[in-house]
């Protein structure tokens, strides 16, 4: 089984589709901080998380990270697009972005009390999510590029459209 984590409107076909929210695309309704328990132990062979671990808790992090671990099958991946403290850096504010753009990248699409769940709580740089992710088990964690998924790739998601603000690792189970 392959795990698409925080699917949104966007639905990969073959794979469990999961969202905090119901809709049409969505297989199941999960909340990420407290309902990731629920995922089988060693149920799936490949999770993909795309600019969802920025919303989350940091003090709910390393749980969130240990049920994605458990989750995972042994030789099992956890692929992880999320938001870059260098990439908003270098490749938005350095480069003279708009300052509601770089305010965007790093805070969400919304701050509002009416869309909790679009505000950034967090962002990361490699040697911090790599800490993260050995600290819940993954012995090896890699950077991984959109173009070695086409399925990824054919998604469309926000990691092809702000790949230059996005930080791709991936853990190893």
């Amino acid at each position: 089984m392959k795990l698409h984590l925080g699917c949104g409107a966007l639905r990969l076909e073959g794979w469990e589709n999961v969202d905090g929210k119901a809709a049409p695309n969505v297989d199941r309704v999960l909340d990420l901080h407290t309902e990731l328990g629920q995922l089988a132990s060693g149920a799936y062979e490949w999770v993909y998380t795309s600019h969802v671990l920025e919303h989350c808790y940091p003090d709910k992090l390393p749980e969130i990270l240990a049920h994605l671990y458990r989750a995972l099958a042994p030789g099992g991946v956890l692929t992880i697009a999320t938001t870059s403290l260098e990439g908003i850096f270098f490749n938005a504010y350095a480069a003279g972005y708009k300052m509601e753009h770089v305010v965007k990248y790093l805070f969400g699409d919304s701050c509002s009390y009416d869309t909790p769940l679009m505000a950034h709580r967090q962002v990361f740089t490699e040697p911090s999510l790599t800490a993260f992710l050995r600290a819940a088990g993954f012995a090896t964690v890699r950077p991984w590029g959109i173009n070695q998924y086409p399925e990824i790739l054919r998604l469309n998601d926000c990691v092809v459209s702000n790949t230059f603000v996005s930080l791709l690792l991936e853990g190893v189970k």
